[in-house]
């Protein structure tokens, strides 16, 4: 009996080996129709760069640019992927899951000679996926083969036999079939979607032109939805991290079902997981926690959960993927008309941002002090703190005056805009003093600084909050800080 169930895994339909993909896509692409979305979920074996921690006073533009070369450096290991759709001709809240657990490997053949792929490997991301029971004995000698639609056309004979096309090419087929369907995707940070469009479309990226980039997405999908951003945008969580994130919007949900008030408002959620999802994941537990299909599977019944609770500010979030440490977001829908890719997550005719640097001393309480003087608060690094200051203009000036009188332990207030701009020409002497003492020299003017004074001019006027010395705000002197991740 063992040996039958474990026989019976092996094949199911819903993983995806280069000896079971033919089933997968088949069964994959038959549920694409009248679905509502696609969530997506990766594995990977390298998430950041080293030496690169996202900080705060980095333009959008800036983290754009390092998502992409993380996607370009590293690859996939497992792709999830849950098709949602509604349930017969039942109403909006019954939704009917099937999820994918694919292994994806980089074709190798002879047509590639020269050119054969090659990823790096981070030694923690690895040692991750291991303590998730990931096989990596499947992924190399099992994984589904893949290519991009460039290499595609670089290096394939299109007069070829349909049969062998489809065996080098593999997993492009799925991702074509996806991109026909023309589904929102869904997905929690955008690391899963750069990662595909590096896999599956181009590489190197465009990531010079924001622009070119967001149009390739439009091409794929007419809408992105990232919950983590939607976390944020509804702004009635604490939590994240997924699993958190999703049993903390399931009880909200649950609560606002059990309320009066919520019968008339959210429509009433009925979930039915298909086939051998059903089999698979109808018990949750820590095993199947970052088995990509499970997690595709999370992040599916999250984005219900969430399209429920706030359907109006769920839409606002469309093609505005999450940024960590950061006032901005990328902002595909603005990338695609201006070119420009970074929005502000705050709305700044209400709010004005504030930097707080703490003494290391004596600004033990200062986090708390700001709480209970009623404005929000976020850690940026050991001894700066971003403040949401509800207020803007004149009354923002008031309030600041305010909350600074109320809130001991704090060496000097300014305005985000200005911290930022003051980080990045910290950043810009600090590179010209190490390549003078290396002994070379960079003419002023010259086309670095015109670049680094062009980057710091966009991150300065990106968030918008109005203060300035020159506006005859009081604001103590900016020194050279760094806000590491923690």
């Amino acid at each position: 009996r063992k040996g039958s169930k474990a026989r019976a895994r092996a094949s199911l339909p819903m993983e995806g080996r280069a000896s079971t993909f033919k089933k997968v896509l088949a069964d994959f692409e038959s549920r694409l129709h009248g679905a509502e979305f696609v969530a997506i979920d990766t594995e990977l074996t390298g998430v950041d760069l080293a030496g690169e921690p996202d900080t705060f006073e980095e333009s959008a533009q800036m983290r754009l640019d390092r998502n992409c070369r993380i996607a370009e450096r590293y690859t996939l290991i497992q792709v999830g992927l849950t098709i949602v759709s509604r349930t017969g001709e039942a109403s909006e809240g019954h939704l009917s899951f099937a999820s994918y657990n694919i292994f994806a490997f980089p074709y190798m053949g002879p047509e590639l000679l020269g050119h054969e792929p090659g990823f790096f490997c981070q030694a923690s991301a690895l040692h991750f996926n291991a303590q998730h029971r990931v096989d990596f004995n499947k992924w190399i000698s099992e994984g589904v083969p893949y290519m991009s639609r460039e290499d595609e056309r670089r290096y394939l004979n299109p007069s070829q036999s349909n049969g062998k096309a489809e065996k080098q090419i593999g997993l492009l087929l799925l991702w074509k079939a996806l991109c026909a369907a023309r589904l929102p995707f869904v997905v929690h940070c955008p690391l899963d979607l750069f990662f595909l469009l590096a896999a599956f479309e181009r590489r190197p990226l465009p990531r010079n032109d924001p622009q070119a980039l967001a149009m390739m997405i439009r091409q794929c999908t007419p809408k992105v939805y990232d919950t983590a951003h939607l976390h944020g945008a509804l702004g009635q969580f604490k939590r994240l991290g997924l699993v958190k994130f999703f049993e903390d919007a399931r009880a909200r949900y649950e609560e606002l079902k059990g309320s009066g008030n919520g019968l008339d408002r959210i429509p009433q959620l009925e979930f039915k997981l298909l086939g051998e999802t059903a089999v698979r994941y109808s018990k949750q537990h820590d095993e199947l926690a970052h088995e990509a299909g499970f997690d595709s599977l999370l992040t599916a019944q999250l984005f219900a959960y969430l399209r429920a609770i706030a359907p109006a500010r769920v839409k606002e979030g469309a093609n505005r993927l999450f940024l960590y440490r950061s006032v901005e977001c990328l902002d595909l829908d603005r990338a695609v008309q201006s070119g420009h890719v970074g929005s502000s997550v705050f709305d700044l005719t209400r709010v004005t941002l504030l930097v707080a640097a703490v003494d290391p001393l004596d600004g033990n309480e200062a986090a708390r002090l700001i709480s209970v003087a009623g404005s929000q608060y976020k850690w940026m690094d050991a001894t700066h703190i971003l403040v949401v200051l509800r207020a803007s203009g004149g009354a923002a000036v008031r309030k600041a005056a305010e909350l600074a009188a109320k809130v001991h332990g704090v060496v000097s207030w300014m305005g985000f805009d200005e911290w930022r701009a003051a980080q990045v020409a910290c950043a810009g002497t600090s590179l010209r003093a190490q390549e003078y003492a290396n002994g070379s020299t960079i003419s002023e003017g010259g086309e670095g600084e015109q670049e680094e004074s062009a980057d710091g001019a966009s991150a300065a006027s990106s968030t918008g909050s109005g203060f300035s010395a020159a506006n005859g705000y009081s604001i103590a002197p900016a020194g050279c800080t760094h806000s590491n991740a923690d």
